[in-house]
């Protein structure tokens, strides 16, 4: 039997639905996160099944989207489904119901809720609200109401937030760990209203009762020994960053199953944790997006947990890292890189990290745009080309632009467009993956230009688009888009005309026809 926890009061059938002959085909759609009991997938389905019941209509979709957020559609399979199948006008249903307004979502523009139920009407489809006290008739009245409950289900949002927020950080203030996974070398701790300890949390692991909480402990031992050997490398063994992870990748002792680098070391000697300090809200979120906080905006309470190390050596250890990544300037760059050169009589990436008066050839790289730029500016004869680096940052550029120029497209025709992690792939309609290319041609003495295609041994996306740039004025020459069942595998070598067939058979000026062909219409006018 399934437990009811609210009631819901619906209107009464109208005329047409009480005609038992006439029974409409209907979809439904429910969302839950975790506010309330209430809007559980089992009584929201329940309460659609006794409305649909009631009103002769027969439920033949189901659209869910189980522990998700409604401050924004990203990640909401449900309702992006339900918007496609609309979109499409193709719709196997004419009716959609939903539980209450508030299921669209609680975004922070209650215009975003109305788009969606409009998106429906534009195809035809009807929505219904089972809980609403009101019928969903278009009148002055129900507008009315519906512009209401969007706006309060958005200030529910924010207000909880705001709640959520103050009283994390009230937790925080109070030594509590505040979720997520504990930092190398700690471990958490459960403990009761009372803060009697209730056992270890392993990885998974997570507090049930609402009264417990969690508290860090230094551990496991292997852990807290490489810690404390990391700081006393750099505080009393006076070690570079570079000699400590060589030191310890060396004696296997990684952090967890990941070797140390000078980055992660960084983090670890400035991570107030291991003297026993909690510092909470490095990071500030705003619109799914975060950066993190100065020093001076974090929550901090000392002595929260049990340290690691004295406050001394924790002290010590971050004056040093504060020093080594003091603000770069140019000049002071440059002139450490000409005494290093004075001094060794040569330059190279290995001496440049060794030196412990100046940065690394990383931050070279980054700050001058290649460490060749840096050389020539000190005067420095280069060993070798490294104009390739320079080629390779400049492809990826064009290669980020193609995509920006593919999304616009696809978006401007009513498609979707999505770039996925991996570099230059895009997730276009929700359904064909795109991976972008850019190649460089070859310039050969009284020959014209060779582009070589590497297209692989299997296919990275269901289509590879490989755009050429035309040296040397770097500009793109044409594109050839392959699809992963046109069976092009492996390296090909291409001229600027007159290629194999099969080459020119995929080639193409511009990408206007290939953009083209995701633009997404509805087959189905607006409702007159």
């Amino acid at each position: 039997m399934i437990q009811m926890t609210h009631f819901a009061v619906y209107p009464r059938p109208t005329k047409k639905d009480a005609d038992p002959s006439v029974r409409l085909r209907a979809a439904e759609y429910v969302r839950m996160s975790t506010d309330h009991q209430q809007y559980s997938i089992v009584n929201q389905s329940a309460a659609i099944a006794l409305y649909a019941a009631a009103h002769n209509l027969g439920i033949v979709r189901s659209f869910v989207d189980g522990g998700k957020t409604g401050v924004t559609i990203k990640r909401r399979r449900g309702l992006q489904d339900l918007l496609d199948v609309v979109d499409s006008g193709v719709a196997d249903f004419g009716v959609v119901i939903v539980y209450d307004v508030s299921r669209w979502g609680r975004f922070p523009d209650a215009d975003e809720s109305a788009h969606y139920e409009f998106v429906c009407k534009r195809a035809g489809i009807s929505v219904r609200y089972c809980a609403e006290q009101f019928e969903n008739d278009n009148s002055p009245t129900s507008n009315l109401l519906k512009a209401l409950k969007r706006t309060m289900a958005s200030e529910f949002s924010r207000e909880l937030g705001v709640k959520v927020s103050t009283g994390q950080r009230r937790l925080a203030s109070m030594g509590f760990w505040q979720g997520g996974f504990p930092p190398f070398g700690m471990q958490r701790q459960l403990i009761d209203q009372n803060g009697n300890p209730k056992g270890v949390l392993k990885l998974g692991q997570w507090k049930t009762i609402t009264t417990d909480r969690v508290v860090l402990i230094p551990g496991p031992p292997a852990a807290v020994a490489t810690v404390k050997l990391a700081f006393e490398l750099y505080t009393n063994g006076n070690k570079s960053r570079p000699e400590i992870a060589e030191i310890l990748n060396k004696a296997k002792r990684f952090r967890g199953r990941v070797p140390w680098t000078i980055q992660t070391l960084r983090d670890l000697f400035l991570d107030p944790l291991y003297k026993g300090a909690y510092a909470y809200g490095k990071y500030e979120t705003r619109d799914h997006s975060s950066r993190r906080l100065g020093w001076d905006k974090w929550l901090v309470r000392e002595h929260a947990f049990p340290a690691v190390v004295s406050d001394k050596q924790w002290n010590q250890a971050r004056k040093r890292i504060r020093e080594e990544i003091k603000p770069l300037v140019d000049s002071e760059m440059l002139e450490g890189l000409r005494r290093l050169w004075k001094r060794k009589g040569r330059l190279n990436s290995n001496l440049i990290n060794e030196a412990r008066d100046i940065p690394s050839a990383v931050a070279y790289n980054h700050h001058f745009g290649g460490i060749n730029q840096a050389y020539k500016l000190i005067g420095y004869p280069l060993p070798k080309d490294y104009s390739f680096i320079n080629a390779i940052s400049f492809s990826r550029r064009i290669g980020g632009q193609v995509c920006d120029e593919i999304c616009h497209g696809v978006e401007s025709l009513g498609g979707t467009a999505e770039k996925l992690p991996t570099r230059n792939m895009l997730l276009l309609n929700r359904e064909v993956t795109v991976h972008v290319s850019i190649c460089k041609g070859w310039i050969r003495p009284n020959l014209t230009p060779l582009w070589r295609l590497l297209l692989g041994r299997e296919p990275a996306a269901d289509v590879l688009i490989v755009g050429r740039l035309l040296p040397p004025s770097n500009s793109i020459l044409d594109f050839f888009v392959f699809p992963a069942v046109s069976q092009v595998r492996g390296v090909w070598s291409a001229r600027a005309r007159d290629n194999d067939p099969i080459l020119d058979l995929y080639r193409s000026d511009d990408l206007g026809a290939f953009i083209e062909s995701f633009a997404r219409v509805s087959i189905r006018g607006p409702i007159a």
